[in-house]
């Protein structure tokens, strides 16, 4: 049996590469990230989107982020998703971590995680705060 999409024509797509490319993922597999996530047990690459990345693993300038760097900060985020993370449905996981914020205090907060194809159909996670899609 067809699909009733068979025949359909494509309107328009964006790629995970146009969004990585735009700014709107940021691609964790590139370096420092990649071999850490690694090192972390992670073998599927990892894109973050833009929003999540500045509220976890970004570092300002700001007085409350001294002695925090981006690889510190990345390790946790990978770390705690190996560690804790609790499975929402086989293609989504949810966790939380105590993060430190630019004004200097430590807050819990929660990171999703979304598997599935890459634009080559290979598996691939992203990890998303939790009302994005």
């Amino acid at each position: 049996m067809d699909s009733i999409f068979a025949t359909a024509e494509l309107i328009s797509s964006y790629t995970r590469s146009q969004a990585i490319e735009d700014g709107v993922l940021i691609d964790m597999t590139q370096e420092p990230f990649g071999r850490l996530s690694r090192e972390a047990g992670i073998r599927w690459p990892i894109a973050m989107t833009a929003a999540a990345f500045q509220a976890f693993v970004a570092v300002s300038d700001a007085r409350g982020h001294a002695c925090q760097d981006i690889r510190g900060r990345w390790w946790d985020v990978v770390c705690m998703f190996r560690r804790t993370r609790q499975e929402v449905s086989p293609t989504e996981a949810r966790w939380t971590l105590q993060v430190r914020d630019p004004d200097g205090r430590t807050r819990k907060k929660s990171l999703k995680c979304v598997s599935g194809p890459s634009d080559d159909l290979s598996p691939c996670l992203t990890f998303m705060l939790p009302d994005e899609d």
